[in-house]
């Protein structure tokens, strides 16, 4: 009898280290997932805010040009055709004189630039991009090249 109440003793050691080992490694994977996910959005925002500050930079650059008498502004960016693997969208919030970059990821950033000319996005913004002034020569118009 009592053989056999130690050979249950063993293999129910046995199960339960298995048990608490899963638990731990489970544990793990689930930090370590979360941990992976901040870092995602951490570059994502970077990479948003690169792209963002290129534009502005290249905004202001195209707007000096055009108030130094350039009537045939033209000025062309590269920029990122995505961000940390996935689509970002650019817009204009005239009042604030800011560029808004948001990523399908849900990361949001906010650019500030001066111009003295208004700012139209005009179509998606991603890859070979050109800044030039309007024919009226009273905006800057952002467009694929």
């Amino acid at each position: 009898m009592r053989s056999r109440i130690r050979g249950s003793s063993t293999a129910l050691g046995y199960v339960m280290t298995l048990s608490i080992t899963a638990v731990l490694i489970s544990g793990l994977l689930i930090s370590t997932g979360g941990v992976v996910e901040d870092q995602r959005d951490s570059v994502a925002r970077d990479e948003l805010d690169v792209a963002g500050q290129r534009l502005a930079a290249t905004l202001m650059s195209a707007d000096r040009l055009a108030a130094s008498g350039g009537e045939d502004v033209r000025v062309q960016i590269q920029l990122f055709d995505s961000v940390v693997g996935s689509q970002y969208f650019v817009e204009v919030d005239s009042s604030a004189s800011e560029l808004v970059l948001r990523s399908d990821a849900g990361v949001t950033v906010r650019v500030r630039y001066v111009t003295s000319l208004d700012v139209v996005i005009d179509g998606p913004v991603a890859g070979e991009m050109v800044v030039e002034l309007s024919d009226d020569g009273s905006t800057l118009e952002v467009r694929p090249a």
